[in-house]
């Protein structure tokens, strides 16, 4: 039965127009894409498991066709456990959905003023963050991309102070009302300081990994925001960024990668095309 149906397969296809194998093979290369982004978007999160769990149901689905009674109570199953799914993967597929619907895949937030401006911005942010640095002042700084940040600027004090180093010492030096919240950047505006950014949910994390870097990650797990993290203990700076931890850098290497994420859209277009 099997080599019969290889043989249909094979016949099927040899007979097909050039035109329809193109499609077909995009066909094929379209959908594995799509499984490889979902897959990549539950890697590191309890999203694999609940997928071990749903492939070992549709197993026993398909092994339990002659057996009526364990098919039905298995297929009676599978609406709850879609429901269950959207349920459990909520905030992964909220970051999905919110990644596609991002107009500017090439903008961000900072770049929307001119080049000139949006590198003090970058310049005072570095300069912050090493004086802190060197102070043992913890800090939270969060870089408005593209994905919009009311909800957390709504958790703190409204501000609009243009970004400087001397404006953001004072908002996280010790004791002061604010400098336990973060404070959320937009352009080269301080939009709001003292805010409350979402705690991680990555699991495996390093119970060294402090507060004020779960609360980083978390907020780069659900937006595109880059959050700049500086460590009261031990005055390291981090950047968290997409769900990623970029613990330790140097002065250099801060400014390396902020300018790399805010580049101006037309200079990120000449280099995809430089490397064509």
């Amino acid at each position: 039965m099997g080599s019969g149906l290889a043989e249909q397969a094979i016949t099927t296809f040899i007979g097909m127009r050039p035109l329809d194998i193109l499609v077909a093979v995009l066909d094929v290369v379209v959908v594995s894409y799509i499984i490889y982004r979902g897959l990549m978007l539950l890697q590191g999160t309890r999203g694999g498991s609940v997928i071990k769990g749903l492939l070992v149901v549709l197993l026993l689905l398909w092994l339990s066709s002659g057996l009526p009674t364990l098919n039905w109570i298995l297929r009676q199953l599978v609406l709850p456990g879609v429901i269950a799914l959207v349920v459990i993967f909520q905030p992964e597929l909220r970051t999905a959905l919110e990644r596609l619907g991002r107009a500017g895949l090439l903008g961000f937030s900072i770049g929307r003023v001119d080049s000139g401006a949006s590198q003090r911005v970058i310049n005072e942010i570095v300069d912050a963050a090493e004086e802190m640095s060197s102070r043992r002042i913890g800090s939270l700084m969060v870089l408005q991309r593209d994905s919009g940040l009311m909800d957390i600027t709504r958790t703190g004090k409204t501000l609009n102070a243009r970004v400087s180093v001397d404006a953001l010492i004072t908002i996280f030096y010790p004791n002061t009302p604010l400098h336990d919240g973060a404070v959320v950047i937009r352009d080269d505006i301080i939009v709001a300081a003292g805010c409350v950014l979402p705690h991680s949910e990555q699991p495996g994390l390093s119970v060294a990994t402090g507060m004020r870097h779960r609360a980083a990650l978390g907020l780069s797990e659900r937006t595109d925001a880059a959050v700049v993290v500086v460590s009261e203990e031990t005055g390291a700076i981090s950047l968290a960024v997409e769900g990623n931890l970029a613990p330790d850098l140097e002065r250099t290497e801060l400014a390396e990668r902020l300018n790399k994420l805010f580049e101006p859209p037309d200079e990120r277009v000449r280099r995809l095309f430089w490397r064509w």
